[in-house]
């Protein structure tokens, strides 16, 4: 179970390789930009596969020009640090902030390259949309005889542009997983505890999240 929860949240991390591309809200629907953006990314590191797969920084740096804008990562750190982001100081929201995209793009941000060979598809059926939030269904190819894996994203328009700020793979909560975990260690902790443990770059919490999502699906199937 616990391989399958790695291959889950590399799914749900695929947000950053998969919505591309500044268009103005009004320009496209979410699901034309969700199933554009996978098409243009995939072949962008399909074009140069090789210093994909052994140049981290090449595939980081396609991340972080390409991707990063089009999704909402301060309203993910709002979301996952919950009540603690009110009680937040502005400098602690913003290192939060920071760190935790650090932390999460050099852990498995690299992961992408071993995405290059799957196909995803958007599926219509199941996504859905208003004027205050998108969920576009996809579902990633993982072969080798594995059911696909199902990834909801979901948007949210922000300053007139739609912007991923959640991601569901497996019934599991990209936001939520890591509310819980972190919310953990704040408890246990602080915030300031928290911060500096992500500005070291401990991938531990980040493996920490994997466990508990691990548990709770071997909860639900038993």
């Amino acid at each position: 179970m616990k391989a399958r929860i790695h291959s889950v949240l590399a799914g749900m991390l695929l947000l950053f390789a998969f919505v591309l591309g500044a268009a103005p809200l009004q320009a496209a629907e979410p699901k034309e930009l969700v199933e554009g953006a996978i098409q243009r990314v995939l072949e962008t590191l399909r074009a140069d596969e090789e210093r994909a797969q052994t140049d981290p920084d090449f595939v980081l740096q396609v991340i972080e020009d390409e991707i990063l804008p089009l999704v909402d990562i301060e309203g993910m750190a709002r979301l996952i640090l919950a009540r603690h982001w009110r009680d937040a100081t502005p400098e602690q929201r913003r290192r939060f902030t920071e760190a935790f995209r650090n932390t999460l793009l050099n852990a498995y941000g690299v992961r992408l390259a071993d995405y290059l060979d799957r196909r995803v598809v958007v599926i219509p059926r199941r996504s859905r949309q208003d004027d205050r939030m998108a969920v576009v269904a996809t579902e990633i190819e993982v072969g080798r005889g594995q059911p696909n894996l199902v990834v909801n994203y979901r948007l949210r328009p922000v300053d007139g542009e739609w912007k991923v700020f959640d991601v569901e793979a497996e019934g599991l909560s990209f936001v939520g997983n890591f509310r819980t975990s972190f919310n953990t260690e704040i408890g246990r902790h602080g915030l300031d505890a928290l911060i500096a443990r992500l500005e070291a770059g401990d991938r531990s919490l980040i493996d920490d999240v994997i466990d508990d999502a691990a548990q709770q699906g071997n909860g639900d199937r038993g």
